[in-house]
């Protein structure tokens, strides 16, 4: 299933009913205190504080086992080499896991809250996180020439040009295909899926904030660096160019390396994206005009 992520306040699945007896049996200890994480759009979590302090993340898969099961292999690829959950329990038959809980408040918060200077400190820190999952081995492989081939006629016949028109369908059309060759730049790694503000826990410790947790892996796939980049800025006007400039001083400080014009680049083939949810047969009003407003930022950025 595609998670409709551009309309970030919008839940994909219903919440779970879950009691304070199946949480403590999954837990495998007595609970003294439960909280419903109420950040979440897909799944089903809860901050569970137990008799003995322990404190636990439970989450319920509401995506079904596919999505346990592409979080359970990811979480733990990546444990050691990103700040990612701690894998405390898995619960393959209930579909739950039990993580040790990450302390902090969500990218998405933070900027709500108006926290700007914190926001911006913590651009570096994004760009090693991003550099260090480019590292990362690939567990399938990826062919980016498919998903273009899919993007060029959704926006020559589809109804993704219908709904924007031809003019931003042709304009975007002819930027994707000029930068078709830096769009595959590095290796197929590992991706997030859905890097979003909301699947970023940052953490203030003393004046400094870092990066504390990279959360939400149940979409994960492979592709080339740029992909996730691309999710990260698609938002592109809530950074400036010294966040931007920073964020790549960080990706290069942690080995990585990026091609020229990396930015509208990676934005350019995180606008596949955009595309396919634009060529949806279902109408999704809501979203539909969240993507539109997308699509013109970036033909605007770009000069069309």
């Amino acid at each position: 299933m595609r998670i409709d992520t551009v309309i970030t306040d919008v839940r994909v699945f219903p919440l779970i009913e879950v009691t304070r007896e199946q949480l403590e049996d999954v837990a495998g200890a007595p609970v003294k205190m439960v909280e419903p994480v109420h950040g979440g759009l897909t799944n089903t979590i809860h901050k569970v504080t137990l008799e003995n302090g322990e404190i636990y993340g439970i989450k319920h898969y509401a995506g079904g086992k596919d999505w346990f099961d592409t979080e359970l292999t990811t979480l733990t690829l990546l444990h050691g080499t990103l700040p990612v959950p701690d894998v405390v329990h898995a619960d393959e038959k209930r579909l739950v896991i039990v993580y040790r809980w990450i302390d902090g408040v969500t990218l998405h918060d933070l900027r709500k809250q108006g926290q700007f200077a914190a926001f911006a400190t913590l651009a570096e820190p994004l760009g090693r996180v991003l550099a260090w999952l480019a590292k990362s081995d690939a567990t399938e492989p990826f062919e980016l020439t498919p998903i273009l081939e899919q993007s060029y006629a959704q926006l020559t016949t589809g109804r993704a040009r219908t709904r924007i028109g031809a003019p931003m369908s042709d304009a975007l059309r002819k930027a994707m295909e000029a930068a078709e060759p830096q769009m595959a730049f590095g290796s197929v790694c590992l991706s997030h899926g859905d890097l979003g503000h909301r699947n970023v826990l940052v953490y203030q410790a003393g004046d400094r904030w870092r990066i504390n947790g990279i959360i939400d892996w149940e979409t994960t796939t492979t592709g080339y660096p740029l992909v996730d980049i691309g999710s990260l800025f698609r938002y592109s006007r809530r950074y400036d160019q010294a966040f931007c400039d920073a964020f790549a001083t960080g990706y290069r400080d942690a080995g990585g390396t990026l091609p020229d014009n990396w930015l509208m680049t990676s934005r350019l083939l995180d606008a596949t994206w955009l595309i396919d949810m634009l060529d949806d047969e279902h109408e999704q009003t809501a979203v539909f005009k969240d993507c539109k407003t997308l699509v013109a930022n970036l033909i605007a950025e770009l000069g069309g």
